[in-house]
């Protein structure tokens, strides 16, 4: 138990130790994958440990204030998850995922575009949320390291999406 807790609060130092970094290079604990984030836009929130052996990093983008047409503030936010041990495709994930919300797939791709080298699959996609009644859109992708599953999904509403557009793929163009 108390090496769960060490273990937690290793990773959300190291993280925000990271973060503070103008543009850190970060890897993700227990792969080989690195991924970079500018630190005066990002900002770690915290590390969910999930039951099924997975772990969720979760930051939200500050650079500055994103208003939507609405006139509500949006905080654009990046969400990666690893599965330690998912045996399965990353096409039974990506099913997964939609099962558990829904999206339309707006354009899939695979190696280039943001894809890392070592192969996989995304998409950007689109769901309407039936809590706050505003359209969303995002890239998400899938891909394999170390026997395990990684998945990035960038999000932000739909009206933002162009204004984020570069940011985001600037960080899939980090991913290797």
């Amino acid at each position: 138990m108390k090496t769960n807790h060490l273990k937690k609060l290793f990773v959300t130092l190291f993280l925000l130790a990271a973060a503070a970094v103008a543009s850190a290079q970060l890897t993700i604990p227990g792969t080989s994958v690195t991924y970079r984030l500018n630190g005066e836009d990002w900002r770690y929130l915290r590390t969910f440990e999930l039951a099924e052996g997975g772990d969720i990093y979760l930051y939200c983008y500050t650079g500055h204030v994103l208003v939507d047409m609405e006139g509500d503030t949006v905080l654009p936010f990046l969400r990666i998850y690893v599965n330690k041990d998912y045996d399965g495709d990353l096409y039974e994930l990506a099913y997964e995922r939609y099962e558990a919300q829904p999206f339309q797939s707006l354009k899939e791709y695979s190696k280039g575009d943001g894809i890392p080298s070592k192969g996989g699959i995304g998409y950007i996609g689109a769901y309407t949320n039936p809590a706050d009644q505003k359209d969303y859109q995002f890239y998400m992708i899938y891909f394999k390291d170390r026997g395990a599953s990684v998945e990035f999904r960038l999000e932000t509403t739909k009206d933002t999406f162009e204004e984020m557009d570069f940011e985001f793929k600037d960080i899939l163009s980090s991913i290797k």
